[in-house]
């Protein structure tokens, strides 16, 4: 039961997801969310790697006629004036740039107003052999939160939320090959992970997640092969929607987990015309993989083309509303649940 420290320590690690402090309510809803996920298909890891997800989607948009461009920034909306519909996957300063002067002056300042949260720093190593952790039933698990107890735990993310840094912050560990042996090679194999740090951290996170593995798996250090790692504030130079690092675009705050961006009754539509912000700076947020583009393209399909949404579910056969069927063979990517110890 939860009379005991494992239960609590695990409810306060799936809680952790919010990235915010703790305890709270839009942690306890994500602690439900990822909790009752991870008892009934798991916390899926694609088979090939995250990249089959992306390289399914292209496929699927090129066979409908569509086309990429990539290598160029836009920096100006005034780029994109002969699309009918934009739609923009940007955190809200994105947004703020890419428009200028354009957008109504109280959006505007809603937009300025919105709270970021605490970074994550990535680590990711290539290792000779499996992780050694101290309890061998660690390593049936694909993915493993290191954090210690509910109260560490709580200690350690409120704060980060507070700008405060520490030696031991709450890290999420992924062995690939644990459900896909095929990510693995003779002595090579992949493991990545990030710590939750705060805003802005300039630390190596390389260190700081190592030496957290090691406590736990004694030994770790002796079978790296090779390391590298992102900083919180790097982060944000990698990609300018993380800012200061917040992988999540946005605070889970309570009125930021019901209110994201601003307040609106259709959140993803902004006040220019044809312009559609879908990122996880919109409702449900980043706990939510992918919805806020669903939701985003809903909106933007029935107000721009009147169309309806097309079927999406796994084995859906045709498109509500009109279209075409799905082709004969196509479906979703086939993937392996890893484990929660």
């Amino acid at each position: 039961g939860f009379r005991g420290e494992e239960a609590p320590a695990l409810l306060a690690g799936v809680a952790a997801h919010a990235v915010g402090p703790l305890p709270s309510l839009p942690s306890a809803a994500v602690a439900m969310l990822l909790g009752h996920l991870a008892h009934g298909s798991g916390w899926p890891l694609p088979r090939g790697g995250s990249r089959v997800l992306a390289e399914a989607m292209i496929a699927d948009i090129r066979a409908h006629g569509g086309e990429f461009r990539t290598g160029h920034r836009v920096r100006d909306l005034a780029e994109l004036d002969g699309a009918r519909v934009v739609l923009l996957d940007v955190a809200p300063t994105g947004l703020l740039e890419l428009a200028g002067d354009r957008l109504p002056g109280r959006y505007a300042r809603a937009l300025r107003r919105y709270r970021y949260g605490p970074a994550a720093g990535k680590a990711d190593f290539l290792v000779s052999e499996p992780i050694p952790w101290a309890n061998p039933e660690v390593g049936r698990a694909g993915t493993v939160h290191l954090g210690g107890t509910m109260e560490q735990i709580h200690r350690q993310e409120t704060a980060n939320a507070r700008g405060v840094a520490g030696d031991e912050p709450f890290v999420l560990v992924v062995d690939p090959a644990v459900v896909d042996p095929g990510r693995a090679r003779p002595g090579r194999r992949p493991v990545w992970a990030y710590a939750h740090l705060p805003a802005g951290d300039r630390r190596d996170p390389v260190r700081l997640v190592r030496e957290r593995i090691e406590a736990y798996a004694p030994g770790f250090r002796d079978t790296i092969v090779a390391e590298r790692g992102v900083s919180g504030a790097q982060y944000e130079a990698y990609n300018p929607n993380y800012v200061g690092g917040d992988i999540g675009t946005g605070a889970m705050t309570l009125r930021q987990s019901l209110l994201r961006p601003v307040a609106r009754i259709d959140p993803y539509r902004t006040p220019l015309p044809g312009v559609y912000l879908c990122s996880a700076a919109t409702p449900p947020g980043p706990s939510v993989h992918g919805m806020c583009g669903y939701l985003a393209a809903r909106s933007a399909l029935r107000r721009e083309f009147g169309l309806a949404v097309p079927a999406l579910g796994p084995g859906d056969r045709g498109v509500a509303g009109g279209g075409t069927p799905e082709p004969d063979g196509a479906g979703p990517v086939r993937a392996d649940a890893s484990g929660v110890p």
